[in-house]
């Protein structure tokens, strides 16, 4: 309730807020200064023929489809990184949704998988493997998201990414999965 004449911000915080209009802190990093054992460990645990589909994998979906069709509760994923990409830029408010009314739309899953094809005629393979590794949602510190591998390499263990060990890349990576139930705070 108290007026003030002045207020100091620090100038990343203030740049990222000026930026989206969002309490977020982010860091661009070049796919060439993220180590190869964390590109490794996120392609390892989030889709591991990456360098070989087309933006889909079309016997993961099958083998997803299957186990929907025949399994109990709520479908599986089964998404690339192409088609979490493409989800997180176009498709976000309609994910979103989902996950707060617990429902999950086929139709959804249809778009990403188209643009995720048009993404990958579009962009090389290591343009969209930075573009993901940038903005990839790893959870929250207090009220802020933590987007991307060098933010969370800051924040999870006060390293910049290109020091990271191979231990402390794979935790990065696991946690891409279940980012609100695995933080490693």
């Amino acid at each position: 309730g108290k007026r003030m004449d002045l207020v100091r911000v620090d100038p990343p915080l203030l740049t990222a807020l000026m930026a989206s209009g969002t309490r977020e802190k982010r860091r661009h990093v070049p796919l060439s200064t993220i180590p190869k054992r964390m590109q490794q460990a996120v392609l390892a645990i989030e889709d591991q023929s990456f360098y070989s589909h087309v933006g889909i994998n079309p016997f993961r979906t099958a083998g997803v489809a299957i186990s929907n069709v025949f399994g109990s509760g709520r479908p599986t994923g089964g998404s690339t990184i192409t088609q979490q990409l493409a989800r997180m830029f176009f498709l976000a408010d309609e994910f979103n949704e989902e996950l707060q009314t617990n429902t999950w739309s086929y139709g959804r899953k249809f778009k990403e998988a188209l643009m995720s094809l048009v993404l990958e005629r579009r962009a090389s393979k290591e343009e969209i493997l930075e573009l993901y590794l940038n903005d990839v949602y790893l959870g929250q510190r207090g009220t802020f998201p933590i987007p991307g591998v060098a933010e969370a390499a800051r924040l999870f263990f006060g390293k910049d990414v290109t020091n990271l060990s191979l231990s402390e890349a794979a935790l990065i990576a696991g946690v891409i999965q279940n980012p609100g139930g695995r933080p490693p705070f």
